[in-house]
């Protein structure tokens, strides 16, 4: 029985006049090609045929052409097998045989097709790559800032999609070389010069390498990411860890309040706190309570109290992560505006400010952002600052007074 041998391709899949030195030399050795791929080729080991002499011709529609491989049996070549997508193999032992194109201009017609497919397969894989990350490019021309804070926010998630990213923008490196290198070709043999003549293509990378490592890595990434995943986030419903500074309803509600009443029956913590872990913000903590403020006057109001909280790795980091914060708010109220009016449910927003610069000692940096829409009947404010590696937003809604709130905050954060 006789022995496959697997081998890979010492030359890149486009040098045609490579691949025939190699398959001859290989038959020379008693190896002799029975199935190839644009990595690796199988041979079946045998008697060596140092007259062997392979020749290469571009495919058309199907893996096989009949009528093409019993012209070429009648001219002294034998069909071995395709290589799909570009070539058809064939060989010969008889030494007189004549090549299979003698004329260069010729055969540079041959490679109108191939280069036809080579375009479209970028074509269609460019917008295919555009739609699978298309909720990112949206995201990134409504806001440049947002791809910085999900970095920020989940670091080790980006770099895991960040990889992917690059792997699918890869994928079209070797399509655009091997077009270059096959027009490159077609003008060689349409300028009258042979194959015989034309450049050597050595393959830098090993196909197994360039085909399995990034599905080895991908998948090692993926592990990890999985493994870490549970431990980035979880809810603090016990009370004794709620140690990051924060302010409570009952602190913040204005002397107007007579009293509060959950609207929870069980708490005023609609939602527990959660703590949110990654690589360059390990503290990301929100805290909202709500409730129903009962007023002196008898009337009764809803109210809350909304804090985000984000302790970066780095205090340096910390300006950008406060800016980041601060473009995805206005993102956010560009999109409110965008979906208010006579045709939406939201409110008209009528007073908008954007933020400015506010003065407070004990905050590094602080700004206030000040809104009202058609239903309310007063502003309502939104700070953002930081504090060494500590950066906040605080808002509050209902009879909460929310300078007080900042105070008691800037309290129990210095």
């Amino acid at each position: 029985m006789k022995k496959a041998v697997w081998k890979m391709l010492p030359v890149e899949s486009f040098d045609m006049r490579g691949l025939e030195e190699w398959l001859s030399a290989m038959a020379a050795r008693g190896l002799h090609l029975a199935k190839i791929g644009e990595g690796f080729a199988r041979f079946q080991s045998g008697p060596p045929q140092a007259g062997a002499r392979y020749a290469l011709d571009i495919t058309g529609p199907t893996d096989i052409e009949r009528d093409r491989n019993e012209a070429y049996a009648q001219a002294g070549w034998d069909y071995v097998t395709t290589l799909r997508g570009l070539y058809y193999v064939y060989r010969t032992l008889d030494p007189d045989a004549p090549a299979l194109h003698t004329d260069p201009v010729t055969q540079s017609f041959t490679f109108d097709r191939l280069l036809r497919r080579r375009l479209w397969a970028l074509v269609l894989l460019i917008p295919l790559i555009l739609f699978m990350f298309r909720n990112e490019l949206a995201a990134l021309i409504d806001n440049p800032w947002s791809p910085v804070l999900t970095f920020l926010l989940k670091t080790e998630g980006c770099c895991l999609y960040l990889v992917l990213l690059i792997f699918y923008i890869a994928a079209l490196i070797p399509l655009f070389r091997q077009r270059r290198a096959l027009k490159a070709l077609r003008k060689q043999l349409a300028d009258g010069i042979p194959l015989e003549d034309s450049r050597r293509w050595p393959r830098r990378v090993p196909r197994a390498v360039a085909n399995w490592g990034p599905i080895v890595f991908m998948a090692f990434a993926l592990f990890v990411w999985i493994w870490n995943n549970p431990n980035a986030a979880r809810e603090l419903p016990n009370p004794a860890d709620w140690s990051s500074p924060h302010v409570t309803l009952e602190q913040a509600v204005g002397p107007d309040v007579a009293s509060l009443a959950a609207e929870d029956p069980h708490d005023f913590l609609l939602h527990w706190p959660a703590l949110r872990r990654s690589l360059l913000v390990p503290e990301q903590i929100r805290w909202s309570q709500y409730g129903g403020a009962l007023l002196e006057d008898g009337s009764r109001q809803e109210c809350g109290i909304m804090l985000d909280l984000y302790r970066t790795r780095f205090p340096d980091m910390s300006p950008l992560l406060l800016r980041c914060v601060q473009e995805e708010v206005l993102a956010r109220w560009r999109q409110y505006e965008e979906h208010s009016g006579e045709l939406h449910m939201n409110p008209e927003l009528v007073e908008f400010s954007g933020f400015l610069p506010a003065d407070r000692p004990g905050f590094d940096r602080l700004a206030v952002l000040t809104w009202r829409t058609a239903d309310m009947d007063a502003p309502r404010k939104l700070y953002a600052g930081q504090a060494g590696g500590l950066v906040f937003t605080l808002t509050c809604s209902g009879p909460v007074d929310i300078d007080r709130a900042l105070a008691l905050f800037q309290e129990v954060s210095s």
